[in-house]
């Protein structure tokens, strides 16, 4: 019984290498990565932005950089940005935060004055809002406005 086993073993293998070994042109390969979506993808920065601040004051929103950045400013106050892009991984001295029960970060990633909240969006992506004040004693007031506008964009983006 054990040599029938043997022996069946040793067929099963050898026909595994034989199909391993001879080329299959006409079969499709096999890929080893899906292709993946965007789950970003029917927004836009500028548009979220412009939306968000609507009648508040700021400039239009306008494109920043390469990816999708938007920032818009308002005289006497600074600028704010939001950016939606594929997940870059966690900034260095961010602190944990609840932003209507999404998982995001805040901190000061840019200097005094800066402030970026961080949104996780699920799909490997996230959403980001950045307020620069003009003065760079308003560490509090510009993490209290780039926690407003997280608050205010969190219900645009995908779950």
């Amino acid at each position: 019984m054990e040599r029938r086993a043997a022996l069946v073993a040793a067929a099963v293998a050898a026909a595994g290498l034989a199909a391993c070994s001879t080329p299959h042109s006409d079969r499709a390969t096999p890929t080893t990565a899906a292709p993946t979506a965007d789950p970003l993808e029917p927004l836009t920065a500028c548009a979220v932005l412009d939306q968000l601040l609507a009648g508040q004051g700021f400039t239009p929103g306008r494109p920043i950089g390469v990816r999708d950045e938007c920032g818009a400013s308002k005289p006497g106050y600074g600028t704010v940005s939001v950016t939606l892009e594929q997940e870059q991984g966690e900034p260095q001295g961010a602190a944990p935060l609840d932003v209507n029960g999404r998982k995001a970060l805040i901190g000061q990633f840019t200097g005094p004055g800066t402030c970026e909240v961080v949104l996780d969006v699920p799909g490997h992506a996230q959403a980001a809002t950045t307020v620069v004040l003009l003065s760079a004693d308003l560490q509090a007031e510009a993490c209290a406005a780039a926690q407003d506008l997280a608050v205010s964009l969190e219900p645009l983006l995908p779950r």
